[in-house]
């Protein structure tokens, strides 16, 4: 079975290469080929798209509800967001550093009387060999005027991490992550916090924010 498939994927693989000899050979006839110094677009395709489940939400105080929806496209952690009419009005792709990434949590949360943040908690998954390692991190999703055309995303801190070295070294910092008014200017900060160590995001508007 095994040699059976292996045949299977190389004579497809030789149909994928003979039909592109041959697209090229005719693009030769008609003229067709680009100028050297001609930059040539390259079209990125999702050849494994795995759809989570689907999570509705009010995001915008409505009363409709949109879907959203963690993904994984070629191994690559994204997130969706969809109206009722299934028409997507927005997505990112969150960055992992290990295997098993997933987003596993979401919170809702007013920054001010104008701005909403919507925050994604994301285990980053795994890495193991020599030393075993793994992280989560948080991204921040605004939106101003409960107008969801304006959403933007923001990498975030880390909120968790555990690593295991050599030697039997082993430590584990598990962050406390909390919406509260830091600077007190009537706009809510988002603050990770580990003992007397502090992570703190001021949003600046716009989907903008600074780290102090």
């Amino acid at each position: 079975m095994v040699h059976h498939l292996g045949i299977f994927l190389l004579f497809t693989l030789s149909l994928s290469v003979f039909a592109q000899d041959e697209r090229y050979y005719r693009q030769i006839l008609k003229g067709e080929l680009p100028n050297f110094s001609q930059d040539i677009g390259e079209v990125q395709e999702h050849q494994f798209n795995v759809k989570g489940a689907t999570y509705s939400v009010d995001l915008n105080g409505d009363g409709i509800e949109e879907m959203i929806q963690p993904q994984k496209r070629d191994g690559v952690d994204w997130i969706e967001i969809r109206n009722t009419t299934q028409r997507k009005i927005f997505e990112a792709k969150l960055l992992a550093m290990g295997g098993e990434s997933s987003i596993y949590k979401a919170k809702l949360v007013y920054l001010s009387s104008t701005t909403k943040l919507l925050m994604l908690f994301l285990d980053e998954g795994k890495t193991s060999g020599r030393r075993f390692e793994s992280t989560a991190r948080i991204y921040l999703i605004t939106f101003e005027n409960n107008d969801l055309s304006t959403m933007k995303i923001t990498t975030g801190p880390h909120h968790f991490h555990e690593r295991e070295g050599q030697r039997d070294q082993y430590w584990e910092r598990d962050y406390s992550v909390e919406v509260r008014d830091v600077d007190k200017n009537g706009v809510r900060d988002v603050v990770v916090q580990y003992n007397h160590i502090q992570r703190i995001m001021v949003y600046k508007g716009n989907g903008n924010w600074d780290r102090l």
